[in-house]
Order: C-alpha cells, then structure tokens, then sequence
C-alpha cells in the first residue's frame, strides 16, 4: 500500500476508537505510517503526546493483516499494567511475563505459540531468564510483528537511566528480518543519548523529535534545608493544590515517613515503591490497587519512588512535588511530566534540603561494580567448575545487590556466561574497561551539577531544561515562579508546624523484624531454619540513623560524645516502657565491645534504673574482628557475628531486651539472642537506638 492508503487506514482506525472528531497530535500520524512502512524509528517526544499510540493502533492495523504481534519492552511494572489497560480498549490481547504472574507463564506461552498474543510486555530483564530464552524467546523470534522499545533512552549508557539489561535488546535487534518494524520511544534524550541509540539500533534509523516544553506546568523551586521543614511545608500546602498529585522521594524510608505524616496530619496519602510487600503476589496486588486508587483520584496524594510513573497514563494529575532534589534535570523532567497532560495548570514544586547530594552520589558511585569486585568475581568463577551466586557469597565478601551487578555486566560484556544456576567463565581474557566506568561516573556527577545550576537559576526552569535536552523549540514558560517572578506558593513555613513535624519524627521507631533462617547454603545445628525455640522476637529501633530526630542525635552522641545522652535514655524509656510491660521483660542486657565497652552498656544501665528492671553483663566479645557496618553480605556478617560473641553463666530465665546502638543486617542480634536462649533466658526482644539499613534503596 502507498502513503495515502495508509494514512486514510490510520484516521480510520483512529476514528473508530475515539470518535469522529478524532484527531492525531502533530507528528503521531507519520510515526504510526513509518511503523506501517516496516521502517525502523526513534521518536522523542514530550510525556503525554501519545507515543503507545503509535504502537498500539499501528499493531491493530497490522494484526488485521496476519502479521505477527508486537513485542513490547518496557523498564516498569506500573507503566506495563497500566499500557495493557490501554491496550485492551482497542480490543487487542495484551500479555505480559513478569515475576509476579509465574503461575500464567505456560498459559501465555501456549497462547503465543497459537499466534492468539497481539501484544507482550516484557521487562528487559527477562532477556536474560534462561527459561524464557530457551523455551519462548527461540521460538517467537520469528513471529514478532514490530518491535517496540519503551524509554528507549535506558539502551545508553549515557542516559541518565541506564539499565545494563537494555543492553540485551541489541541481540534480538541484530536477528530481526530487516523488514519488521523498530520503534523506539523517550521522551528524555538529549543529542548525546540520541546518537548513541541510533548507533545502537541501526544507521538506517529514522529520528523524530518533537517540542519538550510543558506548557501547562508552573515550576517552583523551593529550598527547605532539613526534612522537618519540608514535612511542616506539606502539611501547610497540599491542600491549596488542586486534585491529585504524587511526592517523588529518593528512597522507600522517606515515601513512608512522608505518607505517614500526611495521614497522621489527616490527608489521604499512601507510599509506593518496590517491596511494598514481602509475598510476591501481595505485592503485586497492593501495587495494583494504589495504581487503580491514583488514577481514580481515591486519594490525595501517591507519595513514590522512581518505581511510579513513567508511562502512567493519567491526564489529570494536578501536581508533582519532589521532597528531594532528584540526581538530574532529565529525571526531573520526566517526573514533572506526569502532571498536567489534559488540564489547563498544573504545579511543580521541588523542595531541595540538604541531604540531597549525598544521596543522589551514593546512588552515583554505587552504580558501577568497582575493578576489586569485579576482579574477585572473575577469580572466584574462574577457579570453579561452576559456581551459584550463594556460592560467591560464602567465598568473598560482596553485597548480594554489588554481586548481581558484578554478574549482570560480565555476562552482558562476556567474559562470563550462566548455565543454569552456575556461572562459568568465558574463554575471553578479562580486562576491565576502568575508563569506561570512570567517564559515565563523571558525567553523573556533572548532571548533578547540572540539576544544582538549575535549582540555583534565575532564568525560566522550563527553558532551562528544554536546552539540557537540546530542544531546539526552547522558549520561556511565563508562567514559573522565575518568570513571573514572584511565588506561586510560600518558599517559608511556620515554625510552630516545623515542631509539629520534628516531634512526629522524633516519635517515629521503627520494627527490628527478627531473622527465621540462616543465610543460604549454611545451617546451624544440621538445620537452615532457626529453630524457634532459639530465634529473637520482633524488636524495635528508636530511630533512622542520622535522619531528623533521634537520628541526629545518636550520630553526634556516638562520633562526637562518646557518651548516648541523658535525652535518649528518656526516649528510648517513653518508647518502650508499654513494651516492656507487654511482653512481660523482666531484665536487660547488652551487646558488648572491646574497643568501646562503656558507651552500649552505660545506655543500658541507666535504661534499666528507668524501667525498673535489673541489668546483667551477659554477653561476652571474644574477638576484636571487624564492624558489621565494615562486610557486605550475610555470610560474612553472620560468621563475624559468631566467632566473636558468647554468653556467660550470668544468664535469667525471664524474657529479656537486648540492647545494641546500631542494627543493620540484624545478624548480631541473631546471634546473641539465639545464644541467650541455648543458655536458658527467656524471650529475646532486641532494641536499637538507631536502623543503619533505613535508607531502604532508590526504587
């Protein structure tokens, strides 16, 4: 068919499923015609302009004429389940294969096989599952229709999301007869990420690239140092603000901390993040049903991490506000641009405090295996005839996530591959690429900078970020708080709120959630689960280490005082004295320390004379081995933790609190409470001044 039929079969189509007064955004029509042509495309649009559009009704067209369906390949779970919601209504069959719906793999599988699959959703990762290769990739490569790449900008690693997985694209691209269709869609690439995705995907590639600014957003930059002060500036500002929004945090600690103040202050908000639930299916449910609430406007406010978002498709989110500045101005363009898709006005507001740059380069300088880890990974595979990442684990001392990337990149670069459970090493020689990992690192770091200057501008931010991504359309927004100068909302809050909000961190404490099995591959007493007669209880921590509140405090106690203050005492009493009662604790005690044996101990003795309750000196540090905050992964913690403690005679039947400054990997708590009990005490209740592991990751 020439251009015209195919443009009249594309209105059309159009037509039927949005009315007769349908019409195509600018650009959408020619991108749907070059997918109906069978050419290859990298179309960087706008967030909202409508590029699963393109997709979709070019996939309905083609299935009409027995071609194959469409693959789709896409970074996130929300974004894929609310694509196939859209998907449905053109009355395609829309699959999706991911970790939380195993129990219908061979059902889609058979579907696929009987050509009854018009669409597939996958994460990228599964590229890499050897069932899905062996038992469904070799068998559809040759049925795919088109091929569509989602956030397409993940392929480079120059990208400010790059995701090693999407690197595993580029085979199914190279065996792709040339006359199936590529599409490739971002709506966040720069000169930079677009040449190198052209590069990647094919010279022949055609690139479309439409207007970035969002005209319906008002930006405001707002800078609140400490977190008590963004919490109080929520709580006095969210309500002014029309409909539904979401509030971007940097880590899963900070969603729950700010979705619980809004409840606890009476506005319906909810967290949202990977690991909302430990049960998979749980997981998967809940995510669906805050997912369905957001886009019904049940709620307020989704309060999320970068788990949330792209490709939602809700039209009418009135705002977005970041709690935290985000690690670069193509990101934040991207958040902001959940908002304001079909309404007039919309806000966006960013909150800069100062703990923002030291999250944002942990995440930078953790991306990257580092040329030790990678080297000791090389060495451990190849002095094996086959090794499991448990395996590793027992033999170096690697952080379970270090170690997957470690994996990820040997095999994805192939100086490593996997055969079922076991990692083999290649006959290629490894040398490690240092100077490619040090030049993405330090283009991080500068987009950081970026994302500074732009908090710091003076000049439109819409403007602004239009040039980072070399809009060639870049105009002023007149309608920011620069443009207009003046503030759209109150850069100040009022300090009786800000109180409010440092005593409702301050009564924040957090679940010590006790350990039921050693770690993989090892066992105590001929067994890997603890036996429950000997497991700790649940325990609680007073505080996130470091944070507002009593976290500030046991840091500066700790490092500066070397004395916990009279203060903490006094919390940790009001915290736990119901507790006590509760759960019938009849004495205390604590972990000891050769290098500081008074700082743990005198906290628990003066606790003790609060509570009215006897301390012992029960447990013993046998060695002077290194801090569990110094290993990486729970073999080495555990073993650490084993080896240096033990318990004397001077042991109570009764229930007992264990008393610790820090937890993190709870494996000392494991290991003294399990001590304790093969002794004769009664329950184990661990308690912490302080959660090292609250910052709970990114996504």
């Amino acid at each position: 068919m020439d251009k015209e039929q195919l443009k009249r079969i594309a209105i059309e189509c159009l037509k039927e499923f949005y009315g007769e007064d349908a019409t195509f955004r600018d650009g959408q029509l020619e991108a749907i015609i070059g997918v109906l042509q069978g050419k290859r495309a990298l179309v960087v649009q706008k967030t909202g302009w409508g590029k699963s559009l393109i997709y979709f009704l070019s996939t309905k067209i083609l299935r009409k004429e027995g071609k194959g369906f469409t693959l789709v390949i896409s970074p996130l779970l929300a974004l894929m389940n609310n694509q196939i919601e859209s998907a449905n209504n053109f009355g395609l069959n829309t699959r999706t294969i991911n970790t939380n719906n195993k129990d219908e793999w061979e059902e889609i599988y058979q579907e696929l096989r009987e050509n009854k699959v018009d669409v597939l959703f996958i994460a990228p990762e599964k590229l890499d599952n050897e069932e899905f290769k062996k038992n469904i990739l070799n068998e559809i490569n040759s049925s795919i229709g088109v091929l569509v790449i989602d956030e397409a900008h993940c392929i480079s690693d120059w990208g400010h999301d790059f995701r090693p997985d999407y690197r595993r694209i580029i085979n199914i691209v190279k065996f792709l007869p040339p006359n199936v269709p590529l599409l490739a869609t971002t709506a966040t690439a720069n000169d930079r990420v677009v040449k190198d995705v052209s590069e990647q995907l094919g010279n022949d590639i055609i690139i479309q690239r439409g207007p970035l600014i969002r005209e319906s957003l008002s930006i405001q930059v707002i800078h609140l140092n400490r977190k008590e002060e963004r919490l109080a500036w929520l709580i006095e500002n969210i309500n002014k603000m029309h409909g539904t929004g979401l509030i971007y945090c940097l880590t899963k600690h900070d969603c729950n901390l700010v979705a619980g103040w809004l409840k606890w202050c009476g506005i319906d908000a909810y967290a949202y993040y990977s690991g909302l639930r430990k049960d998979k299916i749980e997981e998967k449910e809940e995510r669906l049903r805050l997912e369905e609430m957001f886009i019904r406007n049940e709620m307020k406010v989704l309060v999320a991490t970068t788990a949330f978002g792209m490709g939602i498709d809700k039209p009418d989110i009135g705002f977005v506000i970041h709690f935290q500045k985000p690690g670069n101005v193509v990101t934040y363009y991207q958040q902001i641009g959940r908002a304001g898709r079909a309404i007039e006005s919309a806000d966006a507001i960013l909150l800069a405090g100062n703990e923002d740059d030291e999250i944002t380069n942990y995440f930078i300088n953790t991306a990257f295996p580092t040329y030790k880890e990678m080297d000791i990974v090389v060495k451990a595979i190849e002095n094996s005839d086959g090794i499991s990442i448990y395996e590793i684990m027992k033999e170096i001392d690697i952080r379970n996530k270090r170690l997957e990337n470690c994996l990820k990149f040997l095999v994805i670069s192939g100086d490593i591959y996997k055969d079922g459970s076991k990692y083999y090493k290649s006959p290629i020689p490894w040398t490690p690429d240092l100077a490619y990992s040090e030049s993405i690192t330090k283009i991080r770091h500068y987009e950081l900078q970026r994302m500074n200057d732009f908090i710091k501008t003076d000049d439109c931010y819409m403007e602004f970020i239009a040039k980072e991504l070399n809009d060639s359309f870049a105009k002023k927004c007149n309608r920011c708080r620069n443009c207009l100068q003046k503030d759209i909302y109150p850069s100040s809050v009022k300090r009786d709120t800000i109180i409010e909000a440092l005593k409702y961190i301050k009564n924040e404490h957090y679940t010590i959630e006790a350990r039921k099995q050693w770690p993989t591959g090892l066992s105590v007493d001929g067994k890997n689960k603890i036996n429950e007669m000997y497991r700790c209880e649940n325990g609680i921590a007073l505080s996130n280490y470091g944070d507002a509140g009593w976290g500030r405090e046991v840091s500066k106690n700790k490092y500066n005082d070397g004395y916990f203050s009279d203060d903490l005492v006094k919390a940790s009493f009001e915290l736990l004295k119901d507790f006590a009662g509760q759960k019938n604790i009849e004495w205390i005690t604590a972990v000891s320390s050769l290098r500081r044996p008074e700082l743990v101990r005198s906290f628990a003795v003066r606790l003790s004379e609060l509570l009215g309750l006897p301390y012992y000196d029960t447990i013993i540090k046998i060695a002077d081995v290194k801090q569990q905050k110094e290993l990486h992964n729970s073999h080495s913690q555990f073993k650490n933790a084993w080896d240096s403690f033990e318990v004397n005679n001077n042991v109570h039947a009764g229930n007992v609190l264990l008393v610790d400054d820090m937890v993190d990997s709870r494996w000392t708590f494991t290991v003294c409470g399990y001590k304790l009990r093969k002794k004769g005490a009664g329950l184990v209740y661990p308690f912490a001044l302080a959660n090292t592991a609250g910052s709970g990751g990114q996504d």
